[in-house]
């Protein structure tokens, strides 16, 4: 595996997961590409996403990856772990660095289904 193979690992993954605090998210990994949909609380309606955000990540261990990406249009930064033997998800990430109300989020959350062209979870 090459350099450039190795920072698209996901490619082809689909990762459904909530944050403790309650915000529901689905991202899409694809040709070293990250697109996501913002669930809100109930996890029924899109209120939020975007896509064509490229992505790097590394395997930390079996089932345990690194991710990150940085939505240059709106000011984000954001770094997950995604623990897929253990169904968890823990999220850094600077949020509207560019604006006066930027924040961090630092949270965790559960994985409710992580699934690929070749296998479901």
């Amino acid at each position: 595996m090459n350099q450039n193979e190795s920072m698209h690992l996901l490619d082809g993954k689909t990762i459904d997961y909530t944050y403790d605090g309650g915000w529901r998210f689905r991202v899409r990994f694809y040709d070293g590409l990250a697109a996501y949909e913002f669930l809100g609380a109930s996890g029924e309606n899109v209120s939020n996403r975007n896509a064509d955000i490229p992505y790097r990540s590394r395997l930390i261990r079996e089932d345990l990856y690194h991710v990150v990406w940085h939505e240059t249009n709106i000011g984000d930064l954001v770094s997950l772990v995604i623990d897929i033997a253990n169904r968890r998800i823990y999220s850094a990430a600077l949020l509207g660095y560019r604006g006066e109300d930027h924040h961090l989020h630092f949270e965790g959350g559960s994985v409710h289904s992580y699934a690929g062209s070749a296998d479901a979870t």
